[in-house]
């Protein structure tokens, strides 16, 4: 909901700048909220603002890339995305070390909020000045364009999926597998690292292959080398395939949002809120999904069930580039 109202209505009101310092103090203040409570309602309620907040920052955040992008020529959401990965990767050794040293959980989140506070401080001082911002009119009830439609429901099967990898992928490796628990834990460090790795090299790599071998066929060959990882049960295979398959899917969604803003029309801003939107509505309906299928058919199952999806997404993307390009040649 936050998306939709953001990019339609208070961001180009207010300013994308504005927007991200106000998602980013509601953003400290939350988390804290959630490990005081003492009940499942509050803590259902205090979820409801921080879920507003978060969108608040990331559509605005990507907005302003993509603004920055079309304006330069240049490619930068991968290493936007790079730092998100990052910041996955150090929150989930943090994580780690603050739960081996029992520290109070309302400490470190109290810490947290003020490491936040600060970002929006840096964001006031030396974010985009609003006048720099894109100024395009905002249509505020208009359905997506079809593109935009089309773009965004691959961003949805991707977040609806993702859950299998970063939530369910430690469960499965020391139930399914009977893993050290440590090595269970270490999923999501392989995985990110190897999200980083693929973030940081983006720009040359698309530089040489072009977008549609880093978007596409780097993703299918990631879905195969995983599936097949799996199949042989073997821990010594699988961990070094998560890396691996960190690495080659890891600019899926930086380029789907690339590609849907340069055949749009819409604004930038509207473009972006309409993308995240849908991609985040995959976290509705995917965690549900996700959960039945591991508790009724297998974990197992489940990590196929991500190959064949993301595979199957990354062809049907290919299929999209090469319609654009024969577009593009015909006119």
């Amino acid at each position: 909901m936050s998306n939709q109202i953001t990019g339609r209505i208070i961001a180009p009101k207010i300013g994308a700048k504005n927007i991200i310092i106000i998602g980013t103090i509601i953003l400290a203040i939350c988390p804290l909220l959630l490990v005081s409570v003492n009940s499942y309602s509050m803590f259902m309620l205090v979820a409801f603002p921080f879920g507003i907040a978060v969108g608040f920052v990331f559509p605005t955040n990507q907005s302003l890339v993509s603004y920055i992008e079309s304006k330069t020529n240049k490619i930068y959401t991968p290493l936007y995305q790079a730092c998100t990965s990052a910041g996955s990767l150090s929150g989930a050794l943090l994580a780690a070390y603050v739960i081996k040293k029992d520290i109070d959980p309302q400490i470190t989140f109290s810490v947290m909020g003020i490491i936040i506070l600060m970002s929006a401080i840096v964001v006031y001082f030396l974010g985009m000045p609003r006048v720099e911002e894109d100024d395009d009119l905002v249509d505020k009830f208009k359905i997506p364009e079809k593109k935009i439609l089309i773009f965004g429901t691959l961003l949805m099967m991707d977040f609806a999926t993702l859950g299998i990898i970063i939530d369910w992928s430690a469960l499965w490796l020391t139930k399914d597998l009977m893993a050290p628990l440590f090595l269970g834990g270490l999923v999501i460090v392989f995985f990110n690292s190897g999200e980083i790795i693929a973030r940081l090299t983006a720009i040359s790599i698309i530089k040489i292959f072009g977008e549609k071998f880093v978007g596409g066929y780097l993703l299918v060959i990631g879905s195969i080398v995983l599936f097949l990882s799996i199949l042989t049960s073997n821990l010594y295979v699988i961990i070094p395939a998560l890396v691996l398959f960190g690495l080659f899917t890891a600019n899926f969604i930086s380029i789907v949002i690339r590609q849907a803003i340069k055949v749009t029309n819409e604004p930038i801003s509207l473009a972006v809120s309409n993308l995240i939107t849908l991609g985040f509505s995959g976290f509705i309906f995917g965690p549900a999904v996700v959960g039945y299928t591991a508790k009724n058919i297998g974990l197992t199952f489940n990590m196929y069930v991500l190959c064949v999806v993301w595979a199957l997404s990354a062809l049907f993307f290919i299929k999209l580039m090469k319609d654009d390009e024969y577009s593009a040649r015909a006119s």
